[in-house]
């Protein structure tokens, strides 16, 4: 079986990717399930709905910061408990926030108490789109984790390129996750080269930390094909072990999936 755990249906530059095309992709390269994540364009209630029609799509949503008050905290932790929803993203950088804001710290304390996961953008930032990059820095986790230590936290796009701090975080945080996605140029294909850093990178990542086990595959669709970046992460040197781990019991268990 494989999840991907990191995938958007919205529209980029002039082009729109509906859930028709991520099923067809899915369908390509050999994905069972994919985890579908709201974005501002894409608000928690849409991605709900548009999985409700579709049993291989599981939805994450979104909790905006600039609309952030208790009242959407609760009204996403509802989502939460009832299923509608597994797991919520943040995304500091581009919504000029910390993740240590203490506006955050009742959402943190929610899904620490009903264990459903957090994820936050951690890493460079898409091309084109204004954010701050320190506030995407993968340290700032750490700080989070600590707070919240029994907290599931999943960093999207492994912190690239701080991997060295990435590596750190995932060592001393036995509750944080890192997902593979968005690691190359968007919207273009993976050639020898680009695949070739990818496992240099991720392999120094296992050198440090010791093994894959907290990390989860994940693409980043539609910027990027499935199919390739599926290929990509099967030349990782997992053992039998971890590949069951990244590639799909990781995620099923963060995200409490029924799959």
């Amino acid at each position: 079986m494989i999840i991907d755990s990191h995938t958007h249906v919205a529209k980029f530059g002039n082009k729109i990717y509906p859930a028709k095309k991520l099923l067809s992709s899915m369908d390509e390269a050999g994905i069972n399930y994919s985890l579908l994540i709201a974005v501002g364009q894409t608000t928690t209630d849409q991605v709900i709905k548009i999985c409700e029609n579709n049993p291989r799509l599981r939805a994450i949503g979104y909790l905006p910061y600039s609309s952030l008050d208790n009242r959407q905290i609760n009204k996403i932790v509802k989502y939460l408990k009832e299923g509608k929803i597994y797991g919520v993203k943040l995304y500091p950088g581009y919504e000029n926030f910390y993740p240590m804001d203490e506006k955050l710290f009742p959402l943190y304390a929610q899904c620490q108490k009903i264990s459903q996961p957090v994820i936050f953008h951690t890493g460079v930032l898409m091309a084109g789109l204004a954010g701050i990059l320190k506030q995407v820095h993968p340290l700032h986790i750490d700080e989070v984790a600590n707070k919240f230590p029994d907290l599931k936290i999943v960093m999207a796009h492994f912190g690239n390129p701080w991997i060295v701090d990435t590596a750190a975080v995932i060592l001393r945080n036995k509750n944080v996750y890192i997902d593979l996605s968005g690691y190359f140029a968007e919207f273009l294909h993976l050639s020898p080269r680009d695949i070739s850093f990818f496992v240099k990178d991720l392999t120094y990542f296992k050198n440090f930390v010791g093994s894959f086990k907290n990390c989860l595959f994940g693409t980043d669709w539609p910027l990027y094909s499935q199919k390739e970046y599926l290929e990509a992460a099967l030349q990782l040197p997992l053992t039998d072990e971890e590949k069951d781990l990244v590639f799909w019991k990781n995620t099923k268990e963060i995200f409490g999936l029924e799959v």
